[in-house]
């Protein structure tokens, strides 16, 4: 008899708690999504114009006699008035027309292809004449897509497959995670793409029925939304790929017959990479003969600076927004603490396989950062940031937490609380400093954010709302979702549902 955990997703947890859990993530990450303005992710002024401009000419985005700029909303074309300056708010803003048929033109836009345009044209589906609305309704169905792939894996996967869910998202999103997810940057369906994808291949090589069925289309929707985001998310997930093949490999004629969708998600991660500008981008740094001794040198000299990549994920040296909204040491502490504490408890579930993956991993959290800074003749500070390794952040974390069927990661009452409340606490003080960023600037540090305020949104919802019940929706979603185990048999458990499944459709095999 072995420790299963019971959470508010497990067929243990309680109805109210299933239903409750995926409410209130989806609350909290909607406070995330009201605490920052249009333009306040990396490059918004390129990623909303180019949103607005998926479709080709329209009422919203019209040509301007330049074959390289285009004419959309001043709000879309030049909204970042605060960026680089965190004393400086959002209310800025206010000098910006955002009334609708006024125009700007703007160079800033994915005109030539740089970018895989699958992201842009499904975000285009909400433009509309409010900016202000356009740009909230895009972060929400964003926040609704990534809460609906969550329950839609927790509901399919096998019993001890749900906790890698969990955990893997819970670990790892605070803060960057949290922000980027609910932005309208493509990073978010990068993070999606890669995180989930991995996670149902797994669950496709070892599932049966329906559920198989199910599991390789939100594979294959993974792929979609990870290679039509972010060129780097296709070599993320490709990479994840081989890490799902790898720990749910078996010789047989079954697992081989499998191998076919991954195969086919490859084909469709080649027409969106190179459906862009990818390669010319990576490779821009070759222009310039450089020396092998010089190669060496920004080799070696990238290798020990990233790092500090890893751990700008949890906001260490590296802020949210426009890279300038700090967060405070007891930020990254505790969310980085939380991780090593639930890792190194995870990491004594071992296999040759899960130890082969998480080395590989740990390995290519190093290699293809420095690869392509190299290749692009940078370094670490320099264009690469955080959120474009937070793909496989994820993944590596998911890794650590896989177990044989038989067996899952145990973890005591008191360590899960200790993990909870390290990681409500981190968040607290995060989305906090987030909106006082945008509200005030970060000049006028205070714990009331209704005060003074230079920038909100026209809704009743107050910028103290939106801390406190974002804040305590967090909180209650990890006490829902990780709570203590219960004596129980996984193998017969899963086995049994498995069979069940496979009885009531007829289904043996593939």
């Amino acid at each position: 008899m072995l420790n299963r955990r019971r959470s508010a997703l497990s067929p243990s947890g309680g109805r109210i708690g299933a239903f409750l859990a995926p409410l209130l993530v989806f609350a909290a990450l909607a406070a995330w999504a009201l605490s920052s303005p249009v333009g306040s992710s990396p490059d918004d002024d390129f990623h909303l114009t180019s949103i607005w401009c998926a479709t080709g000419d329209s009422e919203y985005c019209a040509p301007s006699g330049d074959s390289g700029t285009r004419l959309v909303p001043p709000a879309i074309a030049d909204p970042a008035c605060f960026a680089y300056d965190a004393e400086k708010s959002a209310g800025c803003q206010n000098r910006i027309d955002f009334a609708a048929g006024a125009t700007q033109e703007t160079a800033r836009g994915n005109f030539a292809g740089g970018y895989p345009v699958v992201y842009y044209g499904a975000m285009s589906v909400f433009v509309g004449p409010d900016v202000n609305a356009a740009v909230l309704v895009m972060r929400l169905v964003n926040i609704a897509l990534f809460v609906g792939l969550g329950i839609a894996l927790c509901l399919l996967l096998p019993v001890n497959r749900r906790q890698i869910v969990i955990w893997q998202w819970a670990l790892t999103t605070v803060p960057l995670g949290l922000f980027v997810l609910s932005s309208n940057n493509p990073s978010a369906w990068a993070i999606m793409g890669v995180g989930y994808g991995w996670l149902a291949l797994l669950g496709f090589y070892e599932s049966r029925g329906r559920r198989r069925v199910a599991l390789g289309a939100i594979f294959l929707l993974s792929a979609v939304m990870a290679s039509g985001s972010r060129s780097d998310a296709t070599i993320y997930f490709v990479l994840a790929v081989f890490a799902a093949g790898i720990l749910a490999f078996e010789s047989t004629q079954r697992f081989w017959l499998s191998s076919l969708l991954p195969v086919a998600s490859f084909s469709i991660c080649a027409l969106l990479f190179r459906s862009s500008r990818s390669v010319d981008v990576v490779t821009s740094g070759l222009t310039e003969q450089l020396s092998f001794g010089v190669l060496i040198r920004r080799f070696v000299l990238n290798l020990t600076e990233v790092p500090s990549l890893w751990t700008g994920v949890f906001g260490q040296s590296w802020g949210l927004g426009w890279l300038d909204t700090s967060m405070p040491s007891i930020v990254w502490v505790s969310a980085l603490a939380a991780l090593i504490g639930a890792g190194f408890v995870a990491a004594r579930a071992a296999s040759i396989r899960k130890v082969v993956v998480v080395a590989l991993g740990a390995a290519a959290l190093a290699a293809v950062p420095v690869m392509l800074l190299v290749l692009a003749g940078k370094d670490v500070g320099e264009d690469f940031q955080p959120r474009y390794l937070l793909p496989l952040v994820v993944v590596f974390v998911g890794a650590v937490f896989f177990t044989p069927r038989t067996q899952s990661v145990e973890l005591s009452r008191t360590q899960v609380w200790v993990i909870v409340a390290a990681l409500s606490g981190a968040q607290f003080v995060a989305l906090h400093l987030s909106i006082r960023r945008y509200v005030t600037g970060i000049d006028a540090l205070g714990p009331n954010l209704d005060a003074g305020r230079e920038w909100w949104w026209s809704l009743l919802i107050t910028p103290n709302i939106a801390w406190i019940v974002g804040s305590m929706c967090f909180a209650g979603a990890l006490a829902l979702l990780l709570p203590a185990h219960r004596k129980t048999d996984l193998a017969q458990s899963d086995v049994a549902a498995t069979n069940q499944s496979a009885e009531q459709h007829g289904i043996r095999g593939l």
